[in-house]
C-alpha cells in the first residue's frame, strides 16, 4: 500500500519556553538575586545605624563639652548600646532558619529535602523553648500542643506538618498578635509623651526592630532576604515619618473639628499633637508587625506547595512552583536518557 504524497507526518511536540522561565529560575540567577537582596538589606541596616548615630550626635557633643574623657566614655557606652539594641536584633534575625521558597529547576528536589529538615529544626526549637524551665514565664505554646509537636517532630512527614499548622494557627498566631499590639502601645506612649523629633524616631526604631526579632523568634524561622528587605525598609520609613511629624501642628490641622470652647481648654494643642503623633507611630508599628507575620506565613505556605508538588494526582496553582517542578522532571528524564545511552 502506497503512502499518500501529502500525508501529514506526526511531529513530537516539544515544550517551548517562550516566557524564559528556565533561565529566570536557574540556579545562577537565583544566587545572584539572593546576594543582591542581602546587600540591599545590609544597606538599609547601615542607614538605620547612621540615623541612630545622628540622633545621638547632639548628646555626644554636650558630653564632650563637659569633659573630653567623659565624651569618650559616653561614646563607648553608646556604641555598646547600638550593638545590643540595633545590631544584635538584626544579626539574630539574619542567622535564623529559613525555607527555600524561591525554587529552581535544578535544585527543586534539594529544596524539598532542605525544607523538610528545616521543619524538624523549627519544631525542635519551639519544643525546646517551651519546655525550658527558664522560660516558664514566657511560654506561648500550651503544654498539650507542645506534647503534640514533640511527638510529631520524632515522626516527621504529614503528622509534623499537621501539628505545626495547628500550632501556628492557634498559639503562635495569637502570641504574635499580642506582641504586635503590646509594642504598638509602647510606641504610642513614648512618642506621645516625648516632644522631641529625634527621640520619637529613635523609640520607633528600637521598638520596631525588637518587634521583628520577637516575631521571627516565636515562629522559629525568618522570611527570605527579599521580604526582610521590605520589612526593614518599612521600619526605616516609619522612623522617618515619626521624625517628621514633630514639624506639623496637628492642632491647626484638626482645629476645625473643635468648637470655640474646646479651643480655649488649656494645653489642648499639646494634647492633640501628642495624641496624633502617638496614634500614627502605633499604627506604623502595627503595620511592621503584621507585614512580618504576613511574610512568614507566605513563606510557610510556599514551602508546603513545594513539598506536595510532584506527588501523584497533585496540582499546584503557584506558577513558579509548578514550572520548576516540570523543569525538574524534564532534567531528571534527560539525565536518565543520557545515562542509559552511555551504558548502551
Amino acid at each position: 500500500m502506497k503512502k499518500e504524497k501529502n500525508a501529514v507526518i506526526p511531529i513530537k511536540e516539544e515544550r517551548v519556553d517562550e516566557a524564559g522561565f528556565e533561565n529566570s529560575i536557574s540556579e545562577a540567577f537565583q544566587q545572584k538575586n539572593e546576594k543582591l537582596w542581602f546587600f540591599l538589606l545590609l544597606g538599609v541596616v547601615a542607614v538605620i545605624v547612621l540615623l541612630i548615630v545622628s540622633a545621638l550626635a547632639d548628646l555626644l557633643v554636650l558630653c564632650f563639652e563637659v569633659n573630653r574623657w567623659f565624651g569618650y566614655a559616653m561614646s563607648a557606652i553608646m556604641l555598646v548600646l547600638v550593638c545590643i539594641f540595633i545590631i544584635r536584633p538584626c544579626v539574630k534575625v539574619f542567622a535564623s532558619r529559613f525555607f527555600t521558597v524561591n525554587v529552581t529547576a535544578d535544585g527543586f528536589d534539594a529544596a524539598k529535602r532542605r525544607n523538610a529538615k528545616v521543619l524538624k529544626g523549627v519544631a525542635g526549637a519551639l519544643v525546646a523553648y517551651n519546655e525550658n524551665p527558664k522560660n516558664i514565664r514566657y511560654r506561648y505554646i500550651t503544654p498539650e500542643n507542645t506534647e503534640k509537636l514533640k511527638s510529631a517532630a520524632t515522626k516527621g512527614g504529614e503528622e509534623l506538618k499537621a501539628a505545626l499548622k495547628e500550632v501556628y494557627a492557634d498559639d503562635v498566631g495569637r502570641c504574635a498578635n499580642a506582641l504586635i499590639w503590646k509594642n504598638a502601645g509602647k510606641t504610642f506612649l513614648t512618642t506621645s509623651i516625648s516632644q522631641n523629633d529625634k527621640i520619637d524616631a529613635l523609640s520607633v526604631l528600637l521598638v520596631n526592630l525588637s518587634l521583628v526579632k520577637q516575631i521571627v523568634g516565636i515562629y522559629g524561622y525568618r522570611p527570605s532576604y527579599a521580604k526582610l528587605f521590605r520589612i526593614y525598609f518599612t521600619v526605616l520609613r516609619s522612623a522617618l515619618l515619626a521624625y517628621g511629624m514633630q514639624n506639623v501642628n496637628w492642632f491647626n490641622v484638626f482645629g476645625k473639628f473643635f468648637s470655640g470652647v474646646a479651643k480655649k481648654i488649656p494645653f489642648m494643642d499639646t494634647l492633640i499633637d501628642s495624641a496624633v503623633q502617638g496614634t500614627v507611630s502605633a499604627f506604623l508599628t502595627v503595620l511592621v508587625g503584621y507585614k512580618t507575620k504576613k511574610y512568614l506565613c507566605a513563606d510557610y505556605k510556599k514551602q508546603e506547595k513545594i513539598a506536595v508538588v510532584g506527588e501523584e494526582n497533585t496540582e499546584c496553582a503557584d506558577d513558579e512552583v509548578r514550572i520548576a517542578a516540570a523543569l525538574a522532571k524534564e532534567i531528571c528524564s534527560k539525565n536518565k536518557e543520557k545515562a542509559k545511552a552511555c551504558n548502551e
